[in-house]
């Protein structure tokens, strides 16, 4: 008994170790990407003065070139403005999200096994 529970107290700190230091890379990685908590969440090296309100930058109106004169008189109907979006098909969006919450679900439900199968071995 005493061994067994050598075996589970040294499992049990090195999956406890796991955790903290994966605890600490996520939280390392999202302070490199938002911003430390201190800095009030602004990316590193954008400093936004205290008595400036933040300005949106103006966005530019796309060119649009127009379609070469057609020998067919004009009817007013232009092909692309006009067109009349499908809306039978999921959007690729939806379908690649919806497959990647499939195998992250099935991961983490066999790790969940995997870790209770190793407990159910060391205890008995």
């Amino acid at each position: 008994m005493r061994r067994d529970t050598l075996k589970l107290l040294i499992f049990a700190g090195i999956v406890g170790f796991a955790v903290l230091y994966g605890m600490e890379l996520s939280s390392k990685g999202i302070a490199d990407v938002n911003g430390s908590w201190d800095s009030g969440g602004n990316p590193p090296g954008q400093q936004v003065p205290a008595d400036e309100e933040w300005q949106l930058p103006a966005r530019e109106k796309p060119i649009r070139e127009e379609p070469a004169p057609s020998i067919e008189p004009d009817t007013g109907w232009q092909q692309e403005l006009n067109e009349i979006p499908r809306n039978d098909r999921e959007p690729l969006v939806d379908r690649v999200s919806g497959k990647t919450a499939e195998v992250l679900h099935d991961l983490s439900r066999n790790g969940i096994r995997f870790v209770v199968s190793i407990f159910d071995g060391l205890t008995g």
